[in-house]
């Protein structure tokens, strides 16, 4: 088995060594192919990356068993998805996932989503759990194990009227993503949005109960901008009309205002009582259990 992470920088240097680090160093049986695409940075970011492409090309991250490598272009991109695009079309390995320049894995990520899908052939896509930073890499907020419905993530659901599928901790199988041909490369904050409504039309997303990934917020980012953010949205999938709308309406006034503790009963309310797959591994051992509202 492969993975082959993408990330798209511009002008990344603050944190782009912390976002190396965090793929190359990564412990697990597997390949790693890591492919950075750079928008013509101005700073020293490129300078960072062929200081690591210099010490993956000297075997500093390989082991016994695994090897890692690192590709790089810098050339003008028409934004974040083309760039995440062109990254995916230079990648050969099995798994595919994608993290920004200033996010990070945490250890054993990859270690723990190797595991899932070697046990879980027919699971198609995961997600982990995020957490989040601040610009010094000090964990603020600790993440929950969300589960996710097919139908809604299809529906656009998630993301738009409730919590989000949190792009830095999700993996995919090469063939998923071939299958549906990438990102729109024309948006520029919902693309992520874009990709799960098109892998949810082909086979549901599971939830893996670890820890795999941090996100960094820090002034001025792209998901600051969520009022443009929710019209993209849109573009990619319509608000709902008649009775939908209204029940969507309603859901957005009372959601809010509800304690945290009671919202799961709010959601059966009004989106159905399910059970819903996630994935928890116990002594090493990865298995599929189910649990009834939406967190595990």
């Amino acid at each position: 088995m492969k993975f082959s992470i993408v990330t798209p920088t511009y002008n990344s240097e603050r944190f782009v060594v912390e976002t190396m680090e965090s793929v190359l160093s990564q412990k697990c049986r597997s390949d790693i192919e890591y492919i950075v695409i750079d928008n013509c940075s101005t700073d020293g970011t490129i300078e960072l990356v062929r200081k690591y492409e210099n010490l993956v090309n000297e075997g500093f991250f390989n082991s016994k068993n695994r090897t890692v490598t690192l590709k790089w272009i810098s050339e003008k991109d028409a934004g974040m998805y083309d760039a995440i695009n062109k990254g995916f079309a230079f990648a050969t390995g099995d798994i595919y996932g994608w993290i920004n320049s200033d996010d990070i894995y945490l250890p054993g990520a990859f270690n723990c989503i190797e595991r899932s899908f070697l046990s879980f052939p027919d699971v198609a896509w995961l997600k982990g759990i995020t957490s989040y930073i601040n610009e010094g890499t000090n964990i603020f907020q600790a993440g929950k194990c969300f589960l996710y419905d097919q139908n809604w993530t299809r529906e656009g659901i998630y993301g738009k009227e409730i919590y989000f599928i949190q792009q830095d901790s999700v993996f995919w199988r090469s063939d998923l993503w071939k299958r549906v041909g990438g990102i729109d490369p024309n948006l520029k904050l919902a693309g992520d949005f874009y990709l799960w409504i098109r892998f949810a039309e082909q086979t549901p997303l599971y939830s893996i109960k670890a820890y795999i990934s941090c996100f960094r917020k820090v002034e001025g980012q792209l998901s600051r901008e969520f009022t443009a953010y929710l019209k993209e949205c849109d573009t990619v999938s319509p608000p709902p009309a008649g009775k939908r709308k209204l029940l969507r309406t309603y859901f957005h006034i009372v959601e809010p205002k509800i304690p945290v503790p009671f919202r799961p009963l709010l959601y059966r309310l009004f989106f159905g009582n399910r059970e819903l797959p996630f994935i928890r591994i116990t002594n090493g051992r990865p298995e599929i259990c189910k649990a009834r509202y939406y967190i595990a």
